[in-house]
């Protein structure tokens, strides 16, 4: 017909991420959340035990009520709650198969601002208290295995777009 438009061209996007990415970037999201919330809990209800084995080097109650734990006077919990909230709908399967820049460059830049924060935390921690807190060093640990996935997802799509 006269008026029918033809269909944009759709761009290559890469191909879909097998089951398992989308399960443990889900699954990594959630634990930091989960492991977030309960020390937020910790730090603003003082009637809840902060659970943590403590020896000469763990210490888990000096690394939460040190001055490193808070940054700009925002407790360091609240913000690992909104990085994972954040990250976790970054990391859903529809925001995996959105072809958008903004969604993209959010996760990029998102856990490149999260695994810049661990190191400056990891080092106060090691450097300046000299004492480590096992549930920060989980959300370490879960922030890095994000960074890595992401790193290694954007480096294959960007491999296929070529």
């Amino acid at each position: 017909m006269a008026g029918d438009v033809p269909p944009r061209p759709r761009r290559a996007s890469a191909s879909p991420r097998p089951r398992w990415f989308l399960v443990t970037t889900a699954l990594l999201s959630l634990a930091g959340l989960a492991v977030s919330a309960y020390l937020t809990v910790v730090h603003y209800d003082h009637t809840v035990s902060l659970v943590c084995a403590e020896s000469a080097r763990i210490d888990c109650a000096s690394v939460t009520s040190s001055e490193y734990s808070q940054l700009l006077g925002i407790p360091v919990p609240l913000l690992g709650l909104a990085f994972f909230l954040g990250i976790g709908a970054l990391v859903t399967p529809w925001a995996w198969r959105s072809e958008s820049p903004l969604i993209r460059w959010s996760r990029f830049g998102g856990v490149i601002v999260g695994v810049l924060f661990v190191v400056y935390l990891v080092s106060a921690e090691l450097l300046v208290l000299g004492k480590i807190c096992l549930w920060c060093t989980a959300v370490h640990v879960i922030t890095v295995v994000l960074f890595g996935l992401v790193v290694v997802d954007e480096y294959r799509r960007v491999g296929q777009a070529s």
